[in-house]
């Protein structure tokens, strides 16, 4: 598969600011973050276009949490703002990038699949190993700290691999150097390069 270019200009679209702005806003669940977002929606997506447009974008600080159910696990949420241009650049750049080259069973974050369409592979397996094999094992199994133990040069060799274009490649570089700790799990209502693992 060809490199990717020509990457980096869609996420500073207008339409695909505001499009991005709307999806933010219904799928936040903090409400008073979202009124006061939709308040000043015209500066914030100006102010994003600028900041996209002129390559000065900077990672906001994180807000750091701990949830114990089912599993302790160590999530991040971030402002407003960082959730748009996260959905931006995981639209727009790795997206197209990425998606040919994901495995077939990988239904995370992906159009048209999710829960439903894992359940209906795992319904497809299932059925073709019983009509094949009279015994036949299923393997359930968790990796451990999976996404805070990827190694970010490892991964960036991957991308490299898929894009070309540099200033994509510079602000996605910059969303995964963010954290020190691997890639962090994000809230539910955000996509992130977390879910793009990829052959």
């Amino acid at each position: 598969m060809k490199r990717k270019g020509f990457l980096y200009e869609n996420i500073y679209n207008f339409k695909n600011i505001q499009d991005a702005f709307n999806e933010v806003c219904t799928n936040t669940k903090n409400k008073k973050k979202v009124e006061f977002f939709k308040e000043y929606k015209c500066i914030y997506i100006s102010r994003i276009y600028n900041i996209l447009k002129s390559e000065k974008y900077e990672v906001g600080p994180y807000n750091i949490f701990t949830i114990s159910e089912p599993k302790t696990r160590r999530i991040v949420s971030q402002n407003m703002q960082d959730k748009l241009v996260n959905h931006l650049v995981s639209r727009h750049i790795l997206y197209p990038s990425i998606l040919p080259c994901l495995l077939d069973f990988n239904v995370a974050s992906r159009k048209n699949m999710g829960m439903k369409h894992g359940l209906e592979l795992y319904q497809k397996y299932k059925n073709y190993y019983s009509s094949k094999y009279d015994t036949y094992y299923i393997l359930k199994c968790d990796i451990s700290k999976f996404f805070a133990s990827i190694n970010h040069d490892i991964l960036k060799q991957k991308l490299l691999k898929k894009i070309k274009d540099k200033r994509a490649l510079k602000i996605i570089f910059d969303i995964i150097d963010s954290d020190d700790n691997g890639l962090s799990i994000r809230k539910h209502d955000q996509p992130s390069i977390s879910y793009f693992l990829f052959k």
